[in-house]
């Protein structure tokens, strides 16, 4: 346990100085927390020492008062990580409220929701010291008495609280790198807190109507990249037009008398690429109809939220949540699930995620394109490969579009919107380019043959259409395109149409765009192979498998701008997928080293190459798809 306990630590709260208290002192968890990158002791050999992170450890002990008298032996700590299986939650948590601890912004992941209860504690339990001056200044008994209205839920124990936390940690799933995040309505900041904990993105603004609610997020949660302000959200009078990437509102619109009005002021401020996360209660109302709760304006069911977001947005996900306790279903399970859009079963909360159109983006907003996550490069050493506004003609479209883990969520959607752009947009440009690759591959994908001769179709008219004067991210996609005819082709059992596709593949050249693109020649090349070697060529097969062996070699010897950029501040992913063209090399050497076996066992030389190197990506996708089917999950 010792192994997994010290990761978990170490992911929640980052490595740090820690000292371990509680029942089971022994020396393994601080030898794991050390291997972690921590100053990490045991109590007893830290008499006098200073930490940022105490771990109490009371597994088996079921007394409140060691809690307390374990901590006011390290004040200096501004972090608790809680084991104590035998206390209940709710008392505990009173006791830590009371002694000036919250819940940790970072405490509560989007899976452990449903698994949690009010009386037992989680495996792990995080913890955060409020800061002194605002725990003097607020106290728990004094946030209680406008509880209706505003509380802060990292100060509260319990299924509702969690509920009210979990949105955020659902909402942080989808704050991409370098984003800047607008949390409309955040009431006392700790859902800002969370985004900020728990994503990638650059800058955080938490805004709320009272100035009071405002100035207590600020002193309680503000810090570098996180600040909050006054304002009305349903107006968002400052914010300029087309600056936010992603915004967050939960349980706002049902407050607010106009609340299509304050939709269109998301739509006004948010990005072309953008989207919006949020909430409202379902159809709570009591006999009349209405909704009881005095602060509350609206009643929604998702038919009425959908209507209302969808005329500015693309609607892209539905989920549906519950907790015990309320008026509502007081009996309901902890339920935070994706649902489908049609369903109309009865929940407690609904959630929405919607995206903007890129279609929309005006010129002006074009050419002012700048990639959040690669600002700071921004500029005339801008890497080819991130210098979008560059060569497509809307580069809003690629993180709507192309880039994975970022992109639109919903398949069919997807499909829709790159159909779309195949059929209208340049016929050269890289925005079609892109396109033709998203619906090649969810037609690979689906395993749907009737649909392949459109797709090849398509390839052949962008290969046909030109260069596009020579465009870097134009020579991209031919060469994903010509990979994936390849795919395709097999799918179909055309196997010389294959190898020729493969081979064109191979013979372009990466270089035009970057030595990261070699994945795509050097998997051509073991692809290619292994049809030769199911046709019986082995010599043939040997060339192919030599020549991956090379461009990945070659690939290495690119120049390090090409690679990362500038050193100083690299590209993220330019080394590891680097590390994956010499990946699929290293398959393609053990292809060449095992050959004698393929004659002798063709079955223990398949073993010897891991094909799933060669597109981890779709290996995944596919896996979740045949898990699915074997679930009977329909969405």
């Amino acid at each position: 346990m010792s192994i997994q306990f010290a990761k978990a630590i170490v992911e929640r709260v980052g490595a740090g100085s820690m000292v371990h208290v509680g029942a089971s002192e022994d020396d393994a968890l601080v030898r794991e927390l050390a291997l972690n990158g921590c100053r990490a002791r045991r109590a007893e050999d830290a008499v006098g020492e200073a930490f940022d992170v105490v771990i109490l450890d009371l597994a088996g002990v079921s007394p409140i008062a060691p809690i307390l008298r374990a901590l006011s032996g390290f004040k200096s700590a501004d972090t608790l990580v809680l084991r104590c299986l035998e206390v209940n939650r709710w008392e505990g948590d009173q006791v830590l409220f009371a002694a000036g601890w919250r819940r940790h912004p970072a405490g509560l992941l989007t899976h452990e929701y449903e698994g949690l209860n009010d009386t037992a504690y989680g495996i792990v339990n995080f913890y955060q010291r409020i800061p002194a001056a605002a725990a003097a200044r607020w106290s728990v008994e004094d946030l209680q008495k406008d509880r209706g209205l505003h509380m802060d839920m990292l100060r509260e124990s319990g299924s509702r609280a969690d509920a009210h936390v979990v949105r955020y940690s659902l909402a942080a799933e989808y704050v991409r790198p370098g984003d800047r995040v607008l949390d409309c309505a955040c009431g006392l900041g700790y859902g800002t807190a969370v985004l900020a904990a728990l994503s990638r993105g650059a800058d955080f603004l938490g805004m709320d109507l009272d100035p009071e609610t405002a100035e207590y997020a600020q002193a309680n949660y503000g810090g570098p990249g996180l600040r909050y302000a006054a304002g009305d959200v349903a107006v968002l009078e400052g914010v300029a037009d087309s600056s936010i990437d992603l915004i967050v509102s939960m349980e706002t619109l049902e407050h607010v008398p106009d609340w299509e009005a304050a939709v269109a002021a998301f739509r006004r401020v948010l990005k072309p690429d953008g989207r919006v996360v949020c909430s409202v209660p379902d159809r709570w109302m009591d006999e009349t109809g209405e909704d009881p709760n005095p602060h509350h304006l609206h009643v929604f069911d998702w038919d009425k939220l959908a209507q209302g977001l969808g005329q500015h947005f693309i609607l892209e996900s539905k989920y549906v949540q519950s907790a015990p306790g309320g008026f509502k279903l007081p009996e309901s399970p902890r339920l935070l699930r994706q649902w489908p859009m049609e369903a109309n079963d009865d929940t407690e909360w609904l959630l929405a995620v919607v995206s903007a159109n890129p279609f929309a983006a005006d010129e002006a907003q074009i050419a002012d394109f700048r990639h959040p996550q690669f600002a700071a490069a921004d500029g005339a050493s801008l890497p080819t490969v991130v210098d979008f506004a560059g060569s497509y003609d809307n580069p809003y479209l690629y993180r709507t579009l192309i880039q994975m883990g970022e992109r639109l969520r919903d398949d069919d959607k997807l499909f829709r919107l790159a159909l779309m752009i195949a059929e209208n947009a340049r016929a050269d440009s890289p925005d079609r380019g892109g396109a033709i690759t998203v619906l090649g591959y969810r037609v690979l994908e689906g395993r749907s043959l009737d649909d392949v001769p459109n797709v090849i179709g398509l390839i052949e008219s962008y290969e046909a259409a030109g260069d596009n004067g020579g465009d870097a991210h134009t020579a991209r996609w031919r060469i994903s395109h010509a990979f994936l005819a390849g795919k395709l082709m097999e799918l179909t059992g055309d196997h010389a149409g294959a190898i020729a596709w493969y081979r064109k593949a191979a013979e372009l050249d990466w270089r035009a765009f970057s030595p990261l693109l070699a994945t795509k020649t050097v998997a051509a090349s073991f692809f290619e192979g292994r049809l030769h070697l199911t046709a019986g060529d082995e010599g043939a097969a040997r060339a192919c498998f030599e020549a991956g062996v090379r461009e990945a070699l070659e690939a290495a010897r690119a120049p390090t701008t090409e690679v990362i950029g500038d050193a100083a501040s690299p590209l993220p992913f330019g080394l590891q997928e680097l590390a994956e063209v010499i990946d699929m090399g290293s398959q393609c050497a053990s292809a060449l080293a095992n050959l004698p076996l393929w004659r002798r066992s063709p079955g223990l030389f398949a073993r010897q190459i891991d094909t799933r190197r060669f597109g981890l990506a779709s290996w995944a996708k596919d896996l979740e798809q045949e898990n699915r089917r074997l679930a009977g999950v329909g969405f």
